[in-house]
């Protein structure tokens, strides 16, 4: 770590945090916000994001944060790297906190003129941190962010809150007794992925022995494993709704939020179950970073984990028996 320490006094502008581009990261990111509105109590704090996470962050409960949509990322009329930092230099930023692990963030940082820069030195970018920070990749990820934090600062706090966020009342399509939602994935998610026969068997046996009504939830690019799932439901005469590319991801959060459970594989929607308070249940096989290191923290999500010994990558999740899936999913009431 950097032998500098950061003097909030000598801190006079605001400040910019630049988040992780998945949706999963940037609700992590929540508890380091927290952490510089206890340094910096009543500071401007800008959050630096991808476009598509306004409707997410916009949930986030308790924080004091503004956002700005990253111009470089936008759908139409991207801007540059030196246009964006052009912009970026108006409002003065007097320290950038980044947590993400690029190397054109913390260009971007230098170009906008800012002076104190915290990141971890990866991907060659010591020589544009102010205060470089080594990574620990044994740290979950809510300690690696936090840490930026409070590493830099010389350690004035002792430990973090989880994520919260705070949705908007929806009214659900159907007035069962319970409701669960479902996110396998689609084959998109590669190995993540919760094959949809198998998804089947298990909300057949969840169906059958509760009175819960199903919410099968995707992007539109998992419509058709999703539409899959709800006619193999059908064929056993459970019913389902299927959500797939139907919800903005401001409206993801509110239908999860609504839900008595939920059965998800490690994803975005995971997280969001998470800050939400919401009893889940995360099917763990082969992710794109070790469980441990992003598996939510709350006692509300409990790992059904895989211990496949197939030497086929995709084969793993599927050790995740329906039976044993339906089994913990009555145990969560109990």
């Amino acid at each position: 770590m950097s032998k500098k320490v950061i003097e909030p006094s000598n801190i006079r502008g605001p400040i910019l945090v630049i988040l992780p581009r998945f949706i999963g990261d940037a609700i992590n990111s929540l508890p380091a916000i927290e952490l510089l509105n206890d340094v910096y109590p009543g500071k401007k704090i800008y959050l630096l994001i991808r476009p598509y996470m306004r409707e997410v962050l916009q949930r986030a409960e308790g924080y004091d944060f503004e956002l700005i949509e990253d111009a470089r990322y936008h759908s139409s009329e991207r801007a540059g790297l030196y246009s964006f930092a052009k912009t970026l230099r108006v409002l003065r930023f007097s320290m950038a906190v980044l947590l993400r692990g690029s190397f054109k963030d913390a260009a971007l940082t230098k170009l906008a003129g800012i002076r104190n820069v915290i990141g971890y030195a990866q991907n060659g970018r010591r020589p544009l941190l102010s205060h470089p920070l080594k990574l620990n990749e044994c740290h979950h990820y809510i300690f690696r962010y936090c840490r930026l934090v409070n590493d830099a600062h010389g350690k004035p706090l002792d430990s973090f809150s989880l994520p919260r966020l705070k949705a908007n009342k929806v009214e659900l399509t159907h007035d069962a007794p319970q409701a669960t939602a479902v996110y396998i994935g689609g084959k998109n998610k590669a190995t993540r992925h919760y094959p949809v026969h198998l998804a089947a068997n298990a909300l057949a046996k969840i169906a059958t022995q509760t009175s819960t009504h199903l919410y099968l939830l995707g992007d539109s690019s998992e419509y058709s494993d999703t539409e899959e799932l709800q006619q193999l439901l059908a064929a056993q005469n459970i019913a389902a709704t299927n959500l797939a590319g139907k919800t903005s991801l401001g409206e993801l959060v509110d239908i999860i939020a609504a839900m008595d459970a939920m059965i998800t594989i490690d994803s975005g929607p995971m997280h969001i179950a998470a800050a939400c308070n919401v009893p889940t249940l995360a099917l763990v096989g082969l992710g794109t970073s070790p469980f441990s290191l992003v598996a939510p923290l709350t006692s509300q999500c409990q790992a059904v984990t895989s211990h496949s010994t197939s030497l086929d990558e995709a084969e793993i999740i599927c050790a995740i028996k329906p039976e044993y899936l339906a089994e913990r999913y009555l145990n969560l009431f109990k």
